[in-house]
């Protein structure tokens, strides 16, 4: 753990920030701030389950609109918007992909792709638009690199 924290984790913590231009700070792994929380009681340290009590009442005292013990929450991509705007052209493309021909009715992809704002036809219009790249990297080896109209557009 002592080699892993500073030659793998930080390292990687570095290179996505960097990449991206953000700068961020790792306060918590502070020796002074981790032999300081060390001496805390536990009653401090975690209540109700719940990791960094008194890290999150102080947040909740000075900045409430954090909500620092709201429950988590996963970062969600909305991807049905993103289909749904261009869905009948992609599904389209998709339906004519001969990996998704071979599984699938094209009438019933295309159908997917216009409805793709719903939960149930987004997913399956997701999975089936990854499918058919998959299948083009990988069982096909037809590049897949570029805009995503351009690679289902081109034969391979």
């Amino acid at each position: 753990v002592a080699d892993w924290l500073p030659h793998d984790l930080l390292i990687k913590l570095d290179r996505c920030l960097m990449a991206h231009g953000v700068e961020g700070r790792t306060p918590l792994i502070d020796p002074q701030v981790a032999a300081a929380a060390f001496r805390l009681p536990d009653v401090l340290k975690v209540r109700d389950g719940r990791g960094k009590y008194l890290l999150r009442r102080w947040v909740e005292q000075h900045a409430p609109a954090a909500r620092p013990f709201a429950p988590k929450q996963g970062f969600t991509v909305p991807i049905g918007n993103w289909i749904a705007a261009e869905g009948a052209r992609l599904g389209t493309l998709v339906a004519s992909d001969e990996a998704i021909a071979a599984i699938a009715h094209p009438d019933r992809v295309r159908a997917l792709f216009v409805d793709a704002a719903s939960s149930r036809a987004r997913h399956a219009a997701w999975t089936l638009l990854f499918y058919a790249l998959w299948h083009r990297a990988h069982v096909r080896a037809v590049p897949v690199d570029g805009d995503v109209f351009e690679v289902l557009g081109s034969a391979g």
